[in-house]
């Protein structure tokens, strides 16, 4: 059977891009390493890392023996935290995922207090607008905005949320205030290249399929906003997220609760199957503070 101190080695290897810089982490000697990987690769009966003086690249089975060990390990060292046996720091890495203007907004300009609460604990932020299997792309927890169609997540509600329709003043100097669904249709719109199709409510209730006009789309939320600002059309745009625009008057609602779902929560999400982690807490803390009375 292959012991702990061998998987931890193996992961060593990974990070650190060789055996010999490995070797010099873990205060051991190459020859020591090596060993220990062989020796894992030979009762594993396969390859796990294809190697040569330059290079080092994780094969197919070494690829999915990380991901699993790595889990494997947080979980063990977690346990030993509890009773005592290990010390109180969180460490490791935590790769999350969340839209741009979550980042942005409400992650960026507080993740000094985070670094400083959790020093020895790096993050791997992978910042998208568009959906990311958080399984299929390795992510230990996301941040998703909306309804979740996903039944394979774990989740919790950060903060309730909406979503409305916006514009600059100078768009409606310019183009004028829409007062109905109808005369949307005669509007630019700056959308996300995926939303430019979505269902309007009438006041008697019927449902209207609406086809955004546009002159442009754009992939990111927070340019999205910028040319919402600029005056270059009406944005669908979470209401939490333009909450200090709306304020400022520098964007307006436009005919408000026309959207036929625009019930949009924020959510801490991660796979199903996946183990509870001090690292993924701590982060689920952190961005609970951050929404904490937002909604």
């Amino acid at each position: 059977m292959y012991s702990i101190a061998e998987l931890e080695t193996f992961l060593a290897i990974i990070k650190h891009q060789g055996v010999v810089n490995a070797a010099k982490q873990l205060r051991l000697s190459p020859a020591t390493v090596s060993h220990r990987l062989n020796k894992l690769e030979q009762h594993l009966g396969m390859t796990l890392l294809f190697r040569d003086s330059r290079t080092l690249t994780l094969s197919p089975a070494g690829s999915t023996f990380r991901e699993r060990v790595e889990h494997i390990l947080e979980a063990l060292y977690d346990a030993e935290h509890e009773i005592g046996a290990r010390g109180s720091a969180v460490s490791g890495l935590l790769r999350v995922t969340m839209p741009p203007w979550v980042f942005s907004q409400f992650v960026m300009p507080n993740l000094s207090q985070f670094e400083q609460a959790h020093p020895q604990l790096a993050l791997d932020f992978l910042i998208n607008d568009q959906f990311v299997n958080i399984v299929e792309g390795a992510q230990d927890v996301a941040i998703r905005v909306g309804q979740l169609a996903d039944s394979g997540l774990l989740a919790r509600k950060l903060c309730d949320n909406h979503r409305i329709l916006c514009a600059a003043p100078s768009y409606i100097d310019r183009y004028g205030m829409p007062d109905n669904i109808s005369e949307l249709q005669n509007h630019f719109f700056v959308c996300l290249p995926w939303q430019r199709e979505f269902k309007l409510k009438e006041p008697n209730g019927r449902i209207v399929h609406f086809n955004a006009k546009t002159r442009f789309t754009i992939s990111n939320s927070d340019n999205m906003t910028s040319a919402a600002l600029a005056g270059h059309g009406i944005a669908v745009k979470s209401h939490i997220a333009i909450r200090d625009n709306l304020k400022r008057g520098e964007l307006v609602p436009i005919i408000p609760g026309c959207l036929e779902s625009d019930d949009a929560p924020i959510w801490f999400v991660r796979p199903q199957h996946s183990l509870k982690t001090r690292k993924a807490e701590a982060f689920y803390e952190f961005m609970r503070a951050l929404f904490e009375n937002k909604g």
